[in-house]
């Protein structure tokens, strides 16, 4: 900071009030752009959603997934394959038909003495929850089920992409115009997703959707922080992931009503058009920015207009042009936002490797940030194939666990509680209840309300801890580093996300129990061990923020001497 005589930023902001109403104006628009972002992201669980097929009978063009008559039945026998264990018709494979006989069909011949099989090229599929889907769009099934955890890992991946550009944008063009530019960006690739005439062409467009949400989301995100003091920040960033569960109650509503995809594809646009036009004069440029660019007087009309909205006066000694510039640099918010776009310095990056101490916190703290991520979307994103059940009821329960874990999760932070032990209760919590699925599983009890409630209960843990490790992460990280050990464990952390999709579709690939049973597996020993690690992390509540190397080396996991200031608090989104 310079020496200017000038009040600070944060001066202006405490005196303004932490959290007044026109910074609650813009965390509830923030909020309002986070619901969309959740709505966009997930709303493949549903365009997705698995529908119970059949192979079609060859040469039956009016063929139907229901059985129409007794004719139809005969010809359903003897085309395809019935599995008398299931109860029902073969999915992948139907009979082998002679060469020499006509159009298959009403008129085919099988080969009895010979009853090979091979696979289907034609399936029908039921419309008992889903009208149309991409699965029957595309026929993703059988041999091309592996594109559905495509198309989620397309998802994930534009979340890792997008964390970067987002952010330069951001920093370069200010938050408001990255917003609006990845906004409208948004807005077209759903549009264009209505219509896509071909599978490659809806992977390509996931991508495009997922780094574009990501993208707006932490520019919102950052202008909010950055109007509001730094004690309310944790405040403020809980309110905006509130509406990230406000837009999954709006999903499931609207997948209940609309059962046809691509119907429920242009409902959720409707709200991004509003959107997308109504912010042009509904969010302001963060003034935080405006002053590192050097934009004083531009700086000085938003917060006038603070101010007056707030229904204080700023004096003009506040508004002088020398106005002395935020301790904290705009990269420092927009990182502590979204540490995916952090801005990797050498030398600062290898104090991290360079300390054995730190370098065991860092692993731990990457090892937590994948799991989390892992098993966060790992169960949201496969809500439909590992949780039995009605997808829209299992979906709607877990959109309620996820809002209460955000209150019980304020509750907490503000309350006596320490950072270490519910974040490692949290995520011990959340292993526990997901390995507890596979027991009615294995003992085939088929009782589908306990699976329903363990794996909720999982959810309702890993998103606690999942929000947590946001807050908890830089804390444990000195200043000098911060940005750069908060990137490292962002990045590792979309990997868990990369690769979740492929853990939640092993039940398919594998089947039998065990199958059914692995992705759960999976998780819950992966959270069990997170949560083991973590024990050995200090704990940060009531402590001081470490600055140098030295001072984060001498925080020790045993005891908790050191105490908290009202020093720059991290920010949850």
């Amino acid at each position: 900071m310079s020496g200017s005589k000038g009040a600070t930023y944060d001066d202006i902001l405490a005196h303004l009030g932490g959290l007044g109403r026109y910074q609650k104006q813009i965390v509830f628009l923030a909020a309002v752009a986070c619901a969309t972002q959740s709505l966009h992201l997930l709303i493949t669980i549903f365009a997705m959603g698995a529908q119970d097929f059949r192979c079609a009978v060859p040469g039956l063009d009016n063929d139907t997934f229901y059985i129409q008559n007794e004719a139809h039945q005969l010809l359903l026998n003897s085309s395809i394959p019935f599995d008398a264990t299931k109860g029902t018709y073969s999915q992948c494979y139907r009979y082998k038909f002679n060469q020499s006989s006509p159009e298959v069909g009403f008129t085919g011949t099988l080969n009895m003495t010979s009853p090979n099989l091979e696979m289907c090229t034609k399936w029908v599929y039921s419309t008992d929850v889903f009208s149309t889907s991409i699965i029957s769009e595309f026929d993703l099934v059988c041999d091309r089920e592996i594109y559905t955890s495509h198309a989620n890992m397309m998802t994930m991946a534009g979340l890792m992409i997008g964390s970067v550009v987002g952010g330069a944008l951001s920093d370069r063009f200010g938050r408001k115009k990255a917003f609006l530019f990845l906004y409208w960006v948004n807005l077209v690739a759903s549009f264009a997703a209505v219509f896509v005439p071909s599978l490659v062409v809806f992977l390509v467009l996931r991508l495009v959707i997922a780094s574009s949400c990501i993208g707006f989301f932490a520019s919102a995100c950052v202008m909010s922080m950055e109007m509001v003091s730094s004690q309310k920040r944790t405040l403020a960033g809980m309110i905006i992931m509130f509406g990230w569960s406000g837009g999954m109650f709006v999903l499931v509503f609207g997948a209940f009503l609309f059962r046809d995809w691509q119907t429920l594809q242009i409902v959720s646009v409707c709200p991004l058009a509003v959107i997308a036009v109504s912010y042009i004069w509904l969010f302001p440029e963060s003034p935080r920015w405006l002053l590192s660019k050097g934009r004083f007087s531009d700086a000085d009309a938003i917060l006038k207009t603070m101010a007056r909205v707030n229904k204080r006066e700023i004096p003009d000694k506040m508004l002088m042009t020398d106005l002395c510039p935020p301790e904290s640099s705009v990269t420092d918010s927009n990182d502590e936002s979204d540490g995916s776009s952090t801005e990797f310095k050498g030398q600062s990056v290898l104090r991290l490797f360079m300390s054995p101490v730190l370098l065991f916190r860092l692993l731990v703290l990457a090892f937590g940030w994948l799991v989390n991520t892992l098993v966060y979307y790992g169960l949201t994103l496969n809500v439909g194939s590992i949780i039995e059940g009605d997808i829209h009821l299992n979906f709607f329960i877990m959109s309620v666990s996820e809002l209460v874990s955000y209150i019980l999760l304020v509750l907490f932070l503000t309350g006596p509680t320490g950072r270490k032990p519910v974040f490692c209760t949290c995520v011990l919590l959340g292993g526990l209840a997901c390995l507890a699925t596979a027991v009615p599983i294995v003992l085939e009890t088929n009782i589908a309300w306990i699976n329903t409630v363990l794996s909720n209960m999982g959810k309702f843990f890993i998103t606690c801890s999942f929000a947590l490790v946001w807050i908890y992460t830089p804390e444990l990280i000195p200043t000098t580093v911060r940005q750069s050990g908060l990137g490292i464990c962002s990045m590792t952390g979309r990997i868990g996300g990369i690769i979740s999709p492929y853990i939640g579709s092993l039940g398919s690939t594998i089947g039998g129990p065990f199958g059914k049973t692995l992705p759960q597996l999976v998780f819950g020993f992966s959270a069990i061990l997170c949560g083991i690690l973590a024990l050995f992390l200090p704990e940060t509540a009531r402590r001081k923020l470490p600055e140098t190397v030295e001072e984060a080396e001498g925080m020790s996991w045993r005891s908790s001497r050191r105490k908290a200031t009202d020093a720059e608090k991290p920010r949850p989104c």
